[in-house]
């Protein structure tokens, strides 16, 4: 026995039948995320669904400007200050270079960088979540991901510096 619901097909696992999953967007209510038992099967549950993944959009946002906010205190990046001395009116310009000394071992091993870590992982797992939840295809739970990720960097965007993260997995 197969019951399919907004072409979704939920056979059991012992059926011996293939799930198939749909490949354009459907803006039914019904719909199965992430877990066999996320399967939402009424509005309330959509509703609630959507409001959990917008929260969820809008902490993995926090969590990428927290990572940075936390990175800018612990490493400091190397300033160059071109400097005339008073004795040399004009001939020439001293460089003075500030930096903060780290060794490989150091910065492997502290706290800081498990600290990172860890939350780098947080942060992989949230965004792979929520690219799976927008390949559901379902046009309520993919706003529901764009909303609250747009929502998120409004509120913690401003305070993004000029700095691209090349290491960003999913935007």
């Amino acid at each position: 026995m197969v019951a399919e619901t907004a072409g979704h097909n939920h056979a059991s696992p012992n059926s011996g039948m293939m799930m198939m999953m749909q490949m354009y967007f459907y803006a039914d209510y019904k719909a199965v995320v992430l877990f066999q038992g996320w399967d939402i099967q009424t509005v309330g549950a959509m509703v609630g669904s959507c409001i959990g993944i917008f929260l969820m959009g809008i902490l993995y946002e926090g969590l990428k400007y927290f990572r940075e906010y936390l990175s800018s205190k612990h490493y400091t990046s190397v300033t160059y200050n071109n400097v005339k001395t008073p004795g040399e009116a004009g001939s020439e310009t001293s460089s003075q270079v500030n930096r903060t000394p780290m060794s490989f071992k150091t910065s492997v091993t502290s706290a800081s960088h498990y600290i990172q870590t860890a939350l780098h992982l947080l942060q992989m797992i949230i965004s792979y979540l929520l690219m799976l939840i927008v390949m559901t295809y379902n046009v309520w739970l993919f706003m529901a991901v764009v909303l609250g990720c747009t929502v998120g960097y409004f509120f913690f965007g401003w305070r993004k510096g000029f700095l691209v993260d090349i290491t960003e997995h999913c935007h």
